[in-house]
């Protein structure tokens, strides 16, 4: 289910709509940990992502991490932490996919970021 710009999962045990980027962070942005709180395999939560939204969950989950990094590296969290809290195993790790998904380094996304906060000022 799609509401106001968020994904929320309807459960036939539970009235409530639970929002998945909550999910998601909670689960460490592991599909794991997001499969086992919503009571279905990945194959079943897969096929539910692509017919229900035309992307796999895998590619949403590294979309949401993504998003979450640039917010944390513009708040000033330090890209080891960021890797950490978002569930890297390596700050390494967390370089390689940021580059691919923005073009640019971590370290170097910040200080663009502190060089433009820099000119408004």
């Amino acid at each position: 289910m799609h509401k106001d710009g968020r994904f929320q999962a309807l459960l036939a045990n539970d009235p409530v709509p639970m929002d998945l980027t909550e999910i998601a962070r909670e689960s460490n942005y592991q599909m794991p940990g997001i499969c086992t709180r919503l009571g279905v395999s990945e194959r079943h939560l897969r096929r539910l992502f692509v017919d229900g939204l035309g992307i796999a969950p895998k590619d949403w989950l590294k979309q949401l991490r993504m998003v979450a990094a640039r917010h944390m590296l513009r708040s000033g969290v330090s890209v080891k932490e960021a890797a950490f809290e978002l569930g890297f195993t390596n700050s390494k790790m967390f370089a390689r996919d940021f580059v691919a998904f923005y073009g640019v380094r971590p370290t170097e996304f910040q200080r663009q970021e502190v060089a433009r906060i820099q000119r408004i000022l």
